[in-house]
């Protein structure tokens, strides 16, 4: 029998029973164990080099700064690890910042954190989870134009099969499903997804599908 495989999750959070809350969990869920938590960006820090964890739940508000130091820090790791915000933050600034420094999710503190494991699975198969107040707000910004706007940018060009696994994630399908869908490896659709997000210049599935409404191209 093939041994589990288990992903290493380090808690960024300040406050210590939402930690707890997050450690019980995460320790509930196969495949993923707890290896570390910090109460500060600096702990968050050495911990993150010292473990080098596949996932980091990470806190927007800090003792001694933003956990996007934290996030911009996993983004430049020289291992494979992803960021996931747990935040009572929702506003439009922190949730761009924190999609522009490389989140790939955004949870908010005020809805249930019983499901949390399934959210760091879902980043790992290359989903991005998002509380639904935070997916209507970022909707909002798109549909009134406040996220940005694509006048005068260059035109950009996705290929058929990069704008069919691109709607593909818009819908919520996971990589590994996506490729089932559409008769290629994982590792294929890895690959669209990437060259998707150097074409329009995002860190994230969501700010892929945000930009490319914006652009209609989708």
């Amino acid at each position: 029998m093939a041994e589990t495989v288990s992903h290493s999750v380090l808690i960024v959070e300040d406050r210590r029973e939402i930690a707890l809350r997050l450690k019980s969990a995460i320790e509930k869920t196969d495949e993923l164990s707890v290896c570390a938590i910090a109460d500060d960006v600096d702990g968050g820090l050495n911990q993150l080099y010292a473990h080098r964890p596949r996932i980091v739940l990470v806190d927007l508000g800090l003792p001694d700064g933003s956990g996007i130091e934290v996030i911009k820090a996993v983004s430049g790791a020289d291992w494979t690890c992803e960021a996931l915000v747990v935040s009572i933050f929702g506003d439009e600034a922190r949730v761009i910042d924190a999609l522009r420094a490389g989140a790939r999710g955004y949870v908010l503190k005020s809805g249930s954190l019983a499901a949390i494991g399934k959210d760091v699975l879902s980043v790992i198969e290359g989903g991005s989870p998002i509380s639904p107040q935070i997916a209507r707000h970022l909707l909002a910004m798109v549909s009134s134009g406040t996220a940005g706007s694509s006048e005068g940018a260059p035109q950009i060009d996705l290929t058929n099969r990069e704008t069919e696994i691109l709607n593909a994630v818009a819908k919520g399908y996971k990589r590994r499903e996506i490729g089932e869908k559409l008769g290629i490896s994982t590792g294929t659709v890895g690959n669209h997804i990437n060259n998707i997000y150097q074409k329009l210049n995002v860190n994230s599935n969501t700010e892929a599908i945000a930009r490319a409404t914006r652009m209609g191209l989708l």
